[in-house]
């Protein structure tokens, strides 16, 4: 009965630290991606083209080519990702996390990225 107790004991402890250091290495690599694109993003932002909703991800403004499409794709789904990890890590909602991600980019954003209110309504960063 020991041994058995000490193997589910082992286990779990092994199955939570590979959780673990497999959620870091997403989360890494994740936010490696989202650098990556930066540039390209600040491209199409500063071009009118996206703005930053009030949940933290891009919102198309006009009409984007299938390249530009795919990249705010891209760019909503590793956001995501990384938002879900860091709920997961904070317990919180993954609207609370992204609602405080998009006050940050509100506070950082260059002059003329749309950007979305917390009531929905958009405007240009002065």
């Amino acid at each position: 009965m020991k041994k058995l107790t000490l193997f589910i004991s082992l286990l779990i402890s092994s199955f939570l630290f590979s959780s673990v250091s497999t959620f870091a290495q997403d989360e890494a690599a994740l936010k490696q991606s989202i650098m990556q694109r930066v540039s390209s993003i600040d491209s199409i932002k500063l071009a009118g083209k996206v703005g930053e909703n009030n949940l933290g991800m891009l919102a198309q403004r006009v009409a984007l080519s299938s390249d530009e499409t795919a990249l705010m794709k891209a760019e909503n789904k590793d956001r995501r990702a990384l938002y879900s990890i860091l709920a997961k890590r904070l317990k919180l909602s993954l609207k609370v996390v992204g609602q405080g991600r998009a006050e940050e980019l509100r506070k950082k954003s260059a002059s003329g990225v749309w950007l979305q209110d917390n009531s929905g309504k958009w405007y240009k960063q002065k």
